[in-house]
Formats: C-alpha cells, structure tokens, sequence
C-alpha cells in the first residue's frame, strides 16, 4: 500500500510539473502571434498604396467594358456644302420675292390674262407661244390683253420687261364692273431676248405676268 501510495504522488508532481509548462508556453505563443500581426500590419504605405491601385484596375476594366455603359454620341457634322446650298436657295428665294413683291390678295378680279399678235373687237386674235420666231423681214407685233372686274378706281399697270430690264410702263383705263384693256409691242431683230411681260397695280402688287422668249 505504501509503494502505491508513493506511485500516485510522484505521477501527480509530474502531472504538475507538466502542466505548468505548457502554461508558460502559452503566452510565448500568443507573444509571436501578435508580433506577426503587427508585421503585417506595419506594411509600408507605398506597398498599401500599390496593392490598392492594383485592387481597383480590374475594377476600372470591368467599368469601361460593361455593355451598361452606352459611350457618349458624336456630335453629327453637317456638311458644310450643303449648308450653303441651302442658304443660297434661301437668298434667291428672297430675291425673288423682293422684285416682284408677292402675288396680291385681288388676283382675283383677273378674269384674263392673254399674249396675242393681234387685238379685234377688243378681243385676242391667235395666241403667242412660250417662243416668238421673228420673220426677219418685218416687225413682229405682240399684245398682252387683260380683262378684269370689280376693280373699281384702282390703277393698273402693265410692265414689259426685255433680260429683267423695264422698257415699258403702260398705265390702263379702267372703267366700268368689267374692263378689257391691252398694251403691246413692236419685236424687231434688235428685241432678240427674254422678256416678261406684267399686270400690276398701283401698289406694285403683282397681279399677272406672262413670260416669253424672242428669237
């Protein structure tokens, strides 16, 4: 009984003795355990810096390839030769309007407006084509005839006009709820050339006009 005894106590000192240096060991542990923490989190702030870069350029990859992002739209160029053939359209047109000063509102009261050779009984006689052939030999007379109403006292004008230049303005009695009134001219080898010819009235307004070609 007293060898067991002696048995048990020597096994409960080692116990003893065992255990507590595992105890000691335990801080050392623990000791470099946090000495490598820190380590690592001691790096350097360059090497932070270049991690982090590196940690957002796939990002930025991902961000300019994603088919969510639309790229912006070019702005569209014009062509600048067809903005100017646009302008000059824009400026002939005005031109145009400028010299003949629009259509007037009382276009209306034109019942007739004809290019003859001849006036009989106030009424035309075979009708001037778009293209005059002169003879050669003899003048060639041409008359523009024009019935209107209800113009009551306004005047009325007719203008003849040879390459856009006036040659002749005639002022027509009007008189009565209908008058017919003509105007004309003598064509000879010297009137060769474009010629219009125009009922307007006492404001400029353009009533009629007739264009021909003398040849």
């Amino acid at each position: 009984m007293i060898a067991v005894s002696v048995l048990i106590v020597v096994l409960a000192v080692l116990a003893y003795i065992i255990t507590n240096d595992n105890d000691e060991n335990i801080p050392g542990n623990s000791e470099s355990s946090a000495s490598t923490v820190e380590q690592e989190l001691a790096l350097p702030p360059e090497n932070k810096e270049i991690e982090i870069k590196r940690a957002d350029i796939p990002r930025q990859v991902e961000t300019k390839n994603s088919p969510l992002i639309k790229p912006l739209k070019e702005p569209i160029k014009k062509n600048r030769s067809t903005i100017d053939i646009a302008d000059k359209k824009v400026i002939k047109k005005q031109s145009d309007e400028k010299a003949v000063k629009g259509y007037s509102k009382d276009r209306h009261n034109v019942i007739r407006a004809v290019l003859s050779y001849d006036i009989n009984n106030k009424e035309p006689k075979g009708e001037v084509p778009k293209t005059v052939f002169l003879n050669g030999k003899k003048p060639t007379s041409v008359y523009y005839f024009t019935e209107l109403k209800a113009m009551g006292n306004n005047k009325v004008y007719h203008e003849w006009l040879k390459d856009g230049v006036t040659v002749s303005k005639q002022e027509l009695a009007i008189s009565g709820n209908t008058s017919r009134t003509s105007s004309h001219r003598l064509l000879t080898n010297s009137a060769k050339g474009n010629w219009v010819v125009r009922l307007v009235d006492g404001h400029g307004q353009l009533l009629n006009e007739k264009i021909f070609k003398v040849e």
